[in-house]
C-alpha cells in the first residue's frame, strides 16, 4: 500500500498532461490490472469453465471486490476522480466498472456518483457510465432506475431480461438517447442472450 501511494506521488510530478501522456501513468497501470482480477471469474463463468484450484468463482469474485475496496478510497483520497485525462479512457472505465461493483459499499458508490458529475460535464468521465452508477446506487437504495441498466430475468425457461425497477417507462428511451444509450429493448434484448448463453450447457470439448 505505502508503495502504491509512493509511485502516485512520483507520477505526479514527474508527466504533466499532455495530448500523449496521462498525470498517472502507474495508477492507470493498477486500474488495468485489478479490472483484469475483477473481470476474471465472471468470464470464467460465461464460458462455463472451473477454476484450475477448485474455488467457487462466485466467492473469488466477491474477494476480490472486498479487496478492491480499501485500494479504491485511496485512490479517492490521493487523486480525486480518475477521469480520462489522469489515466486515460480505458484506464478511467475500468475504475468506473470497479466502482459498480463495489455493492457492499453504497456510501462510496454515492460519493464517486456526486464526484463524477462534473467530470462527465467536463467530458472527463463516460455519461454512458455515469448512467449505469445512477441506476446502481438507485437500486441498492431502493429506489427506482432512470435508465433501465440493471436488470433481472423473469417468465418461463431462463426468462428474460427486465429492469428491476423504473421510474416513468415511457420517458426512458428519451433519457437513454440523450446520453447516448441504446433504445432499451436494444439493451434487454443484449442481456437476454447472454443470460442464455452463460447458463445454457455448451457441449464438452473433444
Amino acid at each position: 500500500m505505502k508503495q502504491f501511494l509512493l509511485l502516485l506521488s512520483v507520477s505526479s510530478l514527474a508527466l504533466p498532461v499532455t495530448a500523449q501522456t496521462v498525470v498517472y501513468p502507474k495508477l492507470s497501470k493498477t486500474l488495468d490490472s485489478l479490472a483484469y482480477v475483477d473481470q476474471w471469474p465472471m468470464q470464467q463463468m460465461f464460458k462455463q469453465l472451473p477454476d484450475s484450484a477448485g474455488r467457487d468463482l462466485v466467492q473469488v469474485e466477491k474477494d476480490n471486490f472486498a479487496r478492491h475496496q480499501p485500494i479504491l478510497e485511496m485512490i479517492i483520497k490521493q487523486t480525486g476522480y480518475p477521469g480520462f485525462k489522469q489515466v486515460g479512457e480505458k484506464s478511467s472505465n475500468n475504475f468506473w466498472l470497479l466502482v459498480q461493483h463495489a455493492d457492499a459499499h453504497p456510501d462510496f458508490q454515492r460519493q464517486i456518483l456526486k464526484l463524477m458529475l462534473p467530470e462527465v460535464k467536463r467530458k472527463n468521465a463516460s455519461p454512458v457510465n455515469y448512467a449505469y452508477l445512477t441506476d446502481r446506487v438507485a437500486i441498492n437504495a431502493n429506489q427506482p432506475e432512470e435508465y433501465g441498466t440493471q436488470v433481472e430475468y423473469k417468465g418461463p425457461g431462463l426468462g428474460k431480461a427486465v429492469p428491476k425497477s423504473l421510474r416513468d417507462p415511457k420517458s426512458v428511451n428519451k433519457r437513454r438517447a440523450a446520453i447516448g444509450m441504446e433504445p432499451l429493448e436494444n439493451y434487454l434484448g443484449m442481456m437476454s442472450k447472454m443470460h442464455e448463453e452463460m447458463n445454457t450447457p455448451h457441449p464438452a470439448n473433444n
